[in-house]
């Protein structure tokens, strides 16, 4: 579960959040579902929104090739902790493309490895929309271990 406050994952079982002191939505068990109202107020109850686009849409966008990356940085807003477990998500995807783009230099094992790699992250990626778009916060396999944004 994921804090609605600070953004952290939490581990254990209680009433408040280990690392802020705010309360728990009892009712998001395990897996985090979106709640605007939830997320847009912050510790006061005022309306925290800095960006253009919703925290659900910016999420959406990110995971869209390099440039709704670069759209979702600018119009999203970074202090939301849904926005910024799915942008994390795609950071990560995005550098492992890189990464598979090297290992490409090897002649046939690279290759091998890099179309195996590449379809792994288009499932990832269309994993990542799918929970976006349906207000969740679900960790990617294998890759969704990695915290690049705290």
């Amino acid at each position: 579960m994921i804090c609605y406050n600070c953004g952290n994952e939490v581990t254990t079982e209680g009433t408040n959040c280990p690392f802020c002191g705010s309360p728990l939505n009892p009712a998001a068990g395990n897996q985090q579902t979106y709640n605007k109202t939830a997320y847009n107020q912050g510790p006061q109850g005022a309306q925290g929104s800095s960006g253009s686009l919703d925290a659900k849409t910016a999420s959406i966008i990110c995971y869209i090739t390099l440039i709704g990356l670069i759209v979702a940085l600018i119009a999203g807003d970074q202090n939301d902790p849904f926005f910024k477990f799915h942008l994390n998500n795609a950071i990560v995807i995005l550098i492992s493309g890189i990464i598979l783009g090297f290992v490409a230099i090897i002649p046939i094992l690279g290759w091998i490895v890099v179309f195996a790699g590449e379809i792994f992250l288009l499932v990832c990626v269309i994993m990542g929309i799918i929970s976006a778009a349906s207000g969740e916060c679900k960790e990617l396999p294998l890759i969704g271990k990695f915290q690049i944004l705290k």
